[in-house]
């Protein structure tokens, strides 16, 4: 029982760890694509 309790949070640790960097490069990348876009 307290395995499985572990492993879930940890499921959901590395999920939300997942979901933070697909923000963060979904973030970069559009700044990186309006800098390009950004004539000045």
């Amino acid at each position: 029982m307290a395995t499985a309790t572990v492993d879930s949070e940890l499921k959901v640790n590395i999920g939300k760890m997942i979901f933070y960097i697909t923000c963060a490069a979904g973030i970069w990348f559009f700044y990186w694509f309006a800098g390009i876009q950004c004539p000045c």
